[in-house]
């Protein structure tokens, strides 16, 4: 059996690992136990059959030494990149010390392609842009340039022979979802007080949305596959949908009243992945449509 780590695990993913570990556990991928390194001071007191979860209730740069394990997956971020970069020179500096070299996972997300305004999915064959990124608006564009810099710094990890990969994440719903200013979380928290469901937005923001379940799977499959070529993949559904007609999705499941305000827009905000690399190289598939996977989230915040 296999032990993992995650490093900034309070987050969507930590959280939906926990979750999924829970619910599905986590033993045909082997892993049955998990470390999460979080700052936030949360413990499971709850023993589960199937896997053994640990908590480190420490900022990484007061961590000393790591536990050693298969695996790590890598979720710290700061709005400072230079604090990013203390966080990540730490963490290097602690592997080092580990007997056995895990196999890394980078969380990054597809921030990193910078701003779309036309009906194309992204690619990971895209060459960065930073002329997109500056179109980003608010924390998004500081956030795209974090994760740019921290994934330079995570190929560089290959020349130090470990194996690592990149996922960029998109986004995502799940039980997870509703602690985050999200379109979706809105439209979930409007569902769960049966109040009407109002979207003051354009018709033309298209997202996709994986369920947390299909997330945790694909990324242990692309931490299990890391290289020293330190692959790239996308990691969302390729399914699109607009926000308006999501508003409606949610409406005609669960007998909501509806209310959407127009505000006519010319231009596109497109956030969709092309996952062919996932499905070619890794034979990842998504598992959960997005019907089942609201129907699964409200049910699950309302157990």
């Amino acid at each position: 059996m296999k032990k993992l780590l995650i490093l900034g695990g309070s987050g969507y993913v930590g959280s939906s690992f926990v979750n999924n570990g829970i619910n599905q556990n986590l033993t045909k991928h082997k892993i049955n136990e998990i470390f999460i390194v979080s700052r936030k001071n949360k413990v499971i007191k709850k023993k589960y059959k199937h896997i053994k979860i640990n908590y480190i209730s420490k900022n990484i740069l007061n961590i000393k030494k790591l536990p050693q394990v298969d695996y790590v997956i890598y979720c710290l971020k700061h709005h400072n990149i230079r604090i990013s970069e203390n966080y990540f020179n730490h963490f290097n500096k602690l592997i080092l010390k580990l007997s056995k070299k895990p196999k890394i996972l980078f969380t990054s997300s597809g921030a990193v392609y910078g701003y779309n305004n036309k009906k194309i999915k992204n690619n990971e064959n895209n060459e960065i842009n930073l002329k997109l990124i500056r179109k980003l608006k608010g924390y998004k564009k500081k956030y795209a340039m974090e994760k740019i810099f921290i994934e330079k710094k995570f190929n560089d990890l290959t020349l130090q022979k470990y194996n690592v990969s990149i996922a960029r994440c998109y986004t995502f719903i799940g039980k997870e979802i509703i602690k985050y200013k999200y379109a979706v979380a809105d439209l979930i928290n409007l569902t769960l007080k049966k109040k009407i469901i109002k979207l003051k937005t354009s018709t033309n923001i298209y997202r996709s949305y994986m369920h947390s379940d299909d997330l945790v799977n694909w990324l242990i499959v692309i931490l299990k596959n890391s290289n020293k070529e330190c692959p790239i993949y996308n990691v969302g559904s390729d399914k699109v949908i607009n926000l308006k007609n999501l508003a409606k999705l949610f409406a005609r499941l669960f007998n909501n009243k509806i209310s959407l305000k127009k505000i006519t827009s010319k231009s596109y905000d497109y956030y969709v992945p092309s996952i062919a690399r996932a499905r070619k190289k890794l034979n990842l598939k998504i598992s959960i449509n997005l019907k089942d996977a609201i129907n699964s989230t409200i049910k699950s915040l309302n157990d």
